[in-house]
């Protein structure tokens, strides 16, 4: 009984080591984006992207009425994606919030750029994501997951990788389009398929 105890509070110890060490890395230093376009808050692009995902949302809400898809294309900018999402992830959220997100679109190549405030904390992060879709095969790889001056191995991203596939798959969120091709050039994201009911 004496070594058990002892034992467990050895692996109590040594995970609380572990954390300390992964939290003080993964809150000092700063992530890289130069090599990123620097995109700032424009009122004229976010209400181009709310019309552009309005007119989706006619099309989803006709396939809905009509009971079968209906073809469907819609376009982004990544400046346009990024003033969407950065008026979600400064609200307050159950795992905190995001403050400076950034979606940036280079050939074949997503990279989301933020910094994570939670549990007191501030946390730099960087995922950079290879991702296409034809014939509505995709193919997606996490190329980079760097949070503070801490990289994610390989082996850990393709968890993460698995773990989102699966949740798209399981149909969380539910999306309503069924994407037949998704094509990432230079600063712009393009979807086509079919809005589904």
């Amino acid at each position: 009984m004496r070594r058990a105890l002892v034992l467990g509070i050895w692996v109590i110890l040594a995970m609380a080591g572990v954390l300390t060490v992964l939290g003080v890395f993964a809150t000092r230093g700063s992530v890289d984006i130069s090599d990123l376009a620097r995109l700032e808050p424009d009122p004229l692009v976010r209400a181009r992207a709310q019309a552009k995902l309005n007119a989706f949302g006619q099309t989803s809400e006709q396939a809905r009425q009509a009971g079968r898809a209906i073809p469907a294309q819609v376009s982004f900018t990544h400046d346009e994606l990024t003033a969407l999402l950065r008026d979600w992830a400064a609200q307050e959220h159950g795992f905190g919030s995001v403050t400076e997100l950034q979606l940036t679109f280079r050939p074949r190549t997503l990279a989301l750029t933020g910094i994570l405030h939670s549990a007191g904390l501030n946390l730099p992060f960087r995922i950079d994501i290879a991702v296409s879709t034809e014939n509505s095969q995709r193919t997606a790889e996490i190329t980079r997951f760097q949070v503070g001056e801490m990289y994610a191995p390989g082996f850990a991203r393709s968890l993460a990788l698995a773990l989102a596939e699966r949740t798209l798959d399981a149909g969380l969120p539910r999306l309503p389009i069924a994407i037949e091709t998704l094509v990432v050039t230079d600063g712009e994201l393009l979807v086509s398929g079919a809005a589904v009911p």
